[in-house]
């Protein structure tokens, strides 16, 4: 083995140890929410705390067998442009904003119903750079179907063979979502709300990839290296580039900047005033 390569598996093994430490220390700022009894916070974190432990069976991004999306970066972000299609019309040097989500998240659910339009009216003035991360931490939560990581691959499959439909799949995913600790949505039903939004028949015959799930096994390890914090994370740099960015938080942690995207307009006016 080459010096280079020790070299990367060095970094890896640095970086995975940073987010479990980061784990762990955020597991100890939460225990008042364990005291007060925040079922869905708890649920989400514990998630996230089964899904790093694990992460030395996970191979990284861009191994082989782990597909991406053409279009996704080395972040495991998929990029929604202008026009509404993966990979087009994607501005560089607007503020780039990210956002971490499960298809069995309830919070992500939420995120998505108060913010969403506002993304949108930002993304299609080219305003932002609208990255999608689909992750796979509350596999747990659907009684053995995984389906975190099914739909989070299904996802991966429409963002690269049918990228006009993948924004649309989207808000239909989270339109049709399942409660926690359910069998989740089958294969058929994903199949079916592929097909309504706008994904051709042989596309979404095929969105049970093996391939694709690899990678969106992937991507969430990568995204637990990259600071993501549980679901939904939302990282913004104001340059553009990911690695400029800083999560925000809308909880008391003062290592972030808070912005309560709970409420409507609050998200949209922390990125507008960015720029000012």
């Amino acid at each position: 083995m080459s010096s280079k390569t020790n070299k990367g598996g060095d970094a890896r093994a640095a970086a995975k140890a940073k987010a479990q430490a980061e784990v762990r220390a955020k597991e100890r700022r939460t225990t008042v929410m364990i005291i007060a009894g925040s079922v869905v916070g708890l649920a989400l974190f514990a998630g996230l705390i089964f899904f790093i432990v694990n992460q030395s069976k996970v191979q990284p991004l861009g191994a082989d067998g782990a597909t991406a999306p053409a279009a996704a970066d080395a972040t495991g972000g998929i990029p929604v442009g202008s026009g509404g299609v993966v990979g087009e019309d994607v501005p560089t040097d607007a503020t780039r904003v990210d956002i971490y989500f499960d298809f069995m998240c309830p919070i992500c659910n939420q995120f998505e119903q108060i913010n969403a339009d506002d993304l949108d009216t930002m993304r299609e003035s080219g305003e932002i750079a609208l990255y999608y991360h689909p992750i796979s931490i509350l596999d747990r939560a659907s009684n053995g179907t995984n389906f975190s990581t099914r739909s989070a691959g299904a996802a991966g499959v429409v963002a690269n063979d049918a990228p006009a439909a993948f924004h649309d799949f989207v808000k239909d995913m989270f339109a049709n979502q399942p409660a926690e600790n359910s069998d989740g949505l089958s294969d058929d039903q994903i199949k079916q709300i592929a097909i309504d939004a706008g994904v051709p028949t042989d596309v979404a015959g095929k969105l049970d990839s093996s391939d694709m799930k690899k990678w969106a096994t992937a991507a969430t390890d990568q995204a637990s290296q990259d600071g993501m914090q549980g679901t939904p994370t939302i990282r913004i740099s104001a340059t553009g580039k990911f690695a400029d960015g800083v999560i925000i938080n809308n909880q008391s942690d003062s290592s972030s900047p808070k912005v309560d995207w709970s409420q409507a307009g609050a998200l949209k006016s922390y990125i507008e005033g960015l720029k000012k």
